[in-house]
């Protein structure tokens, strides 16, 4: 994980992606961003004009963005050895899950998402294979 320098600006780990009809302006993006800084809840807005156009805009993360959470969780547990665990705390959709020393995933099936991607990597799975695999454990009603 690459530390961030005191003083420096941090970088958001995402971009918006806009989609549809209507082409938002450069301001109403920044707004929309403000939006998504102050409530990382949102999961995306969509605009609609009076003649039917509309867009959706939602955050876009870069592939592999659910690894550096990982790493992050496994870097806290080496810098802070009295941490025996992180609670990663649910929303509605995705219930509160307890990330630990021997298991530093933020996400309940951590282990098979990474062993899925390491799969793909390697070229054992292709991606569609592997799309298909990580859509079974999200849709998997536990």
């Amino acid at each position: 994980m690459n530390a961030i320098p005191p003083g420096s600006l941090r970088q958001r780990p995402w971009s918006l992606l806009v989609s549809g009809d209507l082409t938002p302006t450069p301001e109403v993006l920044d707004e929309i961003e403000n939006v998504f800084e102050l409530n990382p809840s949102i999961p995306g807005l969509e605009l609609r004009s009076d003649d039917g156009r509309h867009c959706t805009v939602v955050r876009d993360y870069p592939a592999g963005h659910t690894a550096e959470v990982d790493d992050a969780l496994e870097v806290i547990f080496a810098e802070q050895p009295e941490v025996a665990e992180i609670v990663v705390l649910g929303q509605e959709a995705r219930p509160q899950h307890v990330a630990t020393r021997e298991a530093p995933f933020w996400h309940r099936d951590g282990k098979a998402i990474a062993d899925i991607s390491d799969k793909m990597r390697s070229g054992e799975i292709s991606p569609g294979e592997a799309i298909d695999m990580l859509k079974s454990l999200f849709e998997t009603d536990r």
